[in-house]
């Protein structure tokens, strides 16, 4: 009888992100707070506190994009099984980027209507759309290297029902989207930011809603392409 070591449980990885994110959404109110002495001191306060609108606006953007983060994170995560050494390394990747945001904010809020605001809107795209190059590069690096990407669902979830291969064509397109949308933006940011900058809004305001959009992108279309 052949004795393995199994993989860790999901559930890990669940107990992890939150903490992660728990952290960056904390981090992401020490700009702001700094900002009191300050604003306080001044002879004009409220004149203070609006000039300051940088770091406020994008302290919200910040806020929305890590609740839109953790709440697609856990709409998607609710139906994997299992793990294997790609999972892991996925999800433990994406914490990286989701850490990585308070950066993406602090330069955004530092440079915002500034002569480098370019590099601002630029970085805070990076941070923005990492997670999704990362995970391109590591799908194919593991299909290069013919690693384990096997993703197993609950029963209940519809791409349960596709065969091994197919499922990782419907995740490497679902994955391709955001990717190109990123680089696209981020190279606009350095021609213009302004432009950049409000599409990254609507891409962000894309997710606030996980439920609705993946009910409707594993709809009928996906259903016919699939034969499912």
């Amino acid at each position: 009888m052949d004795i393995t070591v199994k993989h860790i449980s999901h559930k890990l990885i669940d107990s992890l992100s939150d903490g992660v994110f728990s952290i960056a959404l904390t981090l992401l109110g020490l700009d702001v707070v700094g900002l009191v002495h300050g604003i306080s001191e001044s002879e004009d306060f409220n004149a203070t506190l609006f000039s300051h609108w940088p770091t406020f606006l994008a302290y919200f953007l910040g806020i929305f994009v890590l609740l839109a983060w953790w709440y697609n994170y856990h709409v998607t995560s609710q139906y994997v099984v299992g793990t294997n050494t790609f999972i892991v390394w996925n999800h433990g990747i994406t914490m990286g980027w989701v850490a990585l945001m308070p950066f993406g904010v602090a330069i955004l809020a530092e440079n915002l209507n500034t002569p480098n605001m370019k590099w601002g809107v630029f970085y805070f795209g990076i941070a923005l759309f990492g997670q999704y190059w990362s995970w391109l590069l590591q799908w194919a690096l593991t299909k290069l290297f013919r690693g384990n990407l096997e993703f197993t669902f609950t029963e209940d979830f519809i791409l349960s029902k596709l065969s091994q291969q197919e499922k990782n064509k419907f995740l490497f397109l679902f994955q391709l989207g955001p990717t190109l949308i990123g680089l696209a933006l981020a190279s606009l940011s350095l021609v213009n930011p302004w432009l950049a900058l409000t599409g990254y809004g609507l891409y962000v305001a894309t997710l606030a809603n996980p439920v609705n959009t993946l009910n409707r992108v594993v709809g009928p279309r996906f259903a016919k392409m699939f034969n499912v």
